[in-house]
């Protein structure tokens, strides 16, 4: 990853407001998945864990990635709709993914791509829910040759106008995180890509720049933008990003569990914080032997929750 210098500090408090009226993701609990590994590591913890039960009880995105069943989100969507909750879905399939990194897989062709892009659209259906496209996918463009990464605006922008079909879809294509482009670069990423026709874009995704910071780049690309709305990924930035390093996004210690998913939110174009990484579930192997990228490591996720943020243990172990 790249990164620009630190930005400067936000002095203030920020308010806590409802984005607008209009907001898509206001009204309704977001879903919580009760079979999702660490609800399933929670349940079998001997002795309890208190805080793995608080983790699994914080409603976080379903991961959908190529080669899940045909009928998933279906079911996902489905079950969130009879719990009378948002279901949050991050979809992470784009060709080229992750430019062959720890995360590096994704479907081979435009085509293949464009086929499972109309598959999920098929399975959300007319069901409300929140959809964020390609993490890291336009941040990481740059390692692409010029054609591919006409390719990735292109399916990306594909992927917007099909889920968005569905006018209860709320659409939100990444945009990488403060300290990686600028907020002029981003925005010219985003327009490229479709964002135009999307609800907004998503920032701070498996990473853990304070929500304050991710506010003043969102507030800044909304302004390049037209006005676009976005979330950010709280998950794990209670304590703010670990210190300056070669791989200071991949595993780091000392964090710990930020906001847990709300409308109410501190900018004023952010539709929500949302838990889009899964506390607990590896970046990578990085250069200290860890798990593969999207192993659970249960004292991954212990580890953050006792680490501080405004998870309140106790009450979250009582549900």
């Amino acid at each position: 990853m790249g990164f620009l210098a630190d930005p400067a500090p936000v002095d203030r408090a920020p308010v806590v407001r409802l984005a607008d009226d209009a907001n898509p993701l206001a009204g309704m609990p977001f879903y919580v998945n009760p079979t999702s590994t660490v609800m399933r590591a929670a349940q079998h913890a001997d002795p309890p864990s208190p805080e793995l039960t608080a983790v699994a009880n914080t409603p976080q995105a379903y991961w959908v990635v190529p080669g899940s069943s045909a009928s998933t989100v279906a079911k996902y969507v489905g079950d969130a709709q009879a719990a009378s909750a948002i279901p949050v879905l991050t979809l992470y399939g784009i060709p080229h993914r992750d430019c062959g990194s720890f995360a590096a897989g994704g479907l081979a062709t435009a085509d293949a791509y464009r086929g499972w892009i109309d598959g999920i659209a098929s399975q959300v259906g007319a069901s409300r829910a929140a959809v964020v496209v390609e993490p890291d996918a336009l941040a990481m463009a740059d390692c692409l040759s010029g054609d591919q990464r006409q390719e990735r605006y292109d399916l990306i922008r594909y992927a917007v106008d099909t889920l968005t079909r569905n006018p209860a879809t709320a659409v939100y294509v990444d945009g990488g995180h403060v300290r990686w482009h600028s907020a002029g670069d981003m925005a010219d990423r985003l327009n490229k890509a479709g964002l135009g026709h999307a609800r907004g874009f998503s920032l701070n995704i498996a990473n853990f720049f304070t929500t304050e910071d991710e506010i003043g780049y969102g507030e800044a690309i909304s302004g390049l933008t037209n006005g676009s709305h976005y979330v950010i990924d709280t998950s794990r930035n209670g304590a703010g990003p670990a210190p300056a390093s070669k791989l200071d996004w991949c595993n780091p210690g000392g964090r710990a569990l930020g906001t847990p998913p709300t409308a109410a939110t501190g900018g004023a174009h952010a539709d929500a914080y949302l838990w889009i990484k899964r506390p607990g579930e590896s970046d990578g192997s990085c250069d200290k032997g860890d798990p593969p990228a999207g192993t659970f490591v249960n004292q991954y996720a212990i580890d953050l929750a006792r680490s501080g943020g405004p998870v309140d243990l106790a009450r979250s172990a009582g549900h």
